[in-house]
């Protein structure tokens, strides 16, 4: 019986630990994506990997949703790089549109969310908005955003708890998108925004199951 229950023990923990996989639908204009999310936390650490199309990012958290690093591999732009945060310091490598790229950025102070998606429904559970650090993606610059809980609102015809994210400063009258959140897990179900100059689409993303 002893030996029964260590394996029934080991099994639970093995199960526990393997990723858990969720699939999105991102649509913008006419065209339709898939996005593959697979999490796993081990050792401490949340262990996020997304694919969508040649896209493939994965990101290393720890226990209260902070980035620690950031590595993102794009065939269709010649990119494979990587970013660390340590002691306040950002160090970026790899290549980047096809040229090489070594350097190092100052952290604003703030904490580092690459992916809101990922954590603003867990991060703000019992706050209101928090400002953080990402850099964008099309050029790699550091930016200060904000997310601000807005209420329970339906999207895709359920409650979700929306979130807005944009830019601070004078620059934040110009861009906003909104994410949507279960309200029960907190867990990231869907997205509105415009992801381009004026006449782009909006880009819908929606949990397919």
């Amino acid at each position: 019986m002893k030996h029964l229950f260590i394996t029934l023990l080991s099994l639970f923990l093995t199960i526990t630990a393997l990723a858990q996989e969720r699939i999105y639908i991102s649509t913008c204009g006419k065209t339709r994506t898939a996005i593959k999310w697979s999490e796993e936390n081990k050792d401490g650490k949340i262990y996020l990997h997304t694919v969508q199309g040649v896209e493939v990012h994965e990101y290393v958290l720890d226990n209260s949703y902070k980035t620690e690093s950031w590595k993102i591999v794009d065939t269709s732009s010649n990119t494979n790089l990587t970013i660390s945060l340590k002691n306040g310091i950002y160090s970026i490598s790899g290549i980047f549109k096809g040229k090489p790229i070594s350097k190092t950025v100052k952290s604003k102070g703030k904490p580092w969310y690459q992916n809101i998606a990922y954590n603003a429904g867990l991060t703000l559970k019992n706050g209101k908005s928090v400002e953080y650090e990402c850099f964008r993606p099309d050029n790699m610059k550091l930016y200060i955003m904000s997310a601000t809980k807005k209420g329970i609102e339906k999207f895709d015809g359920k409650n979700a708890v929306r979130i807005e994210v944009g830019l601070t400063g004078i620059m934040s009258a110009f861009w906003s998108c909104d994410y949507y959140f279960d309200t029960v897990t907190l867990s990231f179900v869907g997205y509105k925004g415009v992801n381009g100059g004026p006449g782009t689409p909006e880009t819908k993303i929606s949990c397919s199951r």
